[in-house]
């Protein structure tokens, strides 16, 4: 592992553990055992480290997610959906303060717009090959994909706080498929049979 992955690896362990906000590069650097200088040549700013995790996080998610082809299934968006949330978790001090990260770097806030507008263009993919699949009562929800785009953004950016705060005594497990189960809501009306015994095998 290289010195720059080892920063990035302790980073994050040490920022989900305490909250980035607690955390200076001389506490990683020290963590890692490198001195402040040697550290600062790879990441000059703690912001620079946090931008680096953040798009670190949106490549791993997009490393399975991007790959859909014309068999694509209710199975696998709802497949998608949860290992996106098990990539949240592992990021997990982004979106407990997420507004202060991404409004505090225009860099990154650009990343995420950008970013946004992308998985838009995805979810239309997605649900068209969900449609052409006969997985869709009709394509309505394609209609919608601007607006159901939206309210899975939603999910995703604040699922995490929200548990935090309202289910901490569960499993992880437990709140992904909680929050899984919310995000599938808007799917359910538009489901042939042919989708809703999909998602059931």
């Amino acid at each position: 592992m290289s010195k720059k992955e080892l920063i990035l690896q302790e980073a994050l362990t040490i920022f989900n553990s305490k909250g980035f906000e607690h955390v200076s590069t001389y506490d990683i650097a020290k963590k890692v055992g490198m001195s402040q200088g040697n550290f600062t040549y790879h990441y000059p700013t703690k912001q620079i480290l946090i931008n680096t995790l953040a798009k670190k996080m949106i490549n791993e998610i997009d490393h399975f997610i991007l790959n859909v082809d014309d068999n694509f299934s209710p199975t696998q968006l709802k497949e998608n959906f949860k290992r996106t949330f098990e990539i949240n978790i592992k990021y997990k001090f982004i979106y407990l303060n997420y507004s202060q990260i991404v409004l505090n770097d225009p860099d990154l806030n650009e990343y995420f717009i950008s970013n946004a507008k992308g998985r838009k263009v995805l979810l239309k993919k997605m649900l068209t090959i969900l449609s052409k699949n006969d997985y869709l009562i009709s394509d309505d929800l394609i209609n919608l994909t601007d607006q159901l785009a939206d309210i899975i953004n939603l999910i995703a950016v604040y699922w995490i706080p929200e548990s935090a705060i309202y289910h901490s005594t569960k499993s992880n497990k437990e709140i992904i498929n909680h929050h899984l189960d919310l995000l599938f809501l808007p799917f359910q009306p538009f489901l042939t049979k042919k989708g809703k015994l999909d998602l059931q095998n």
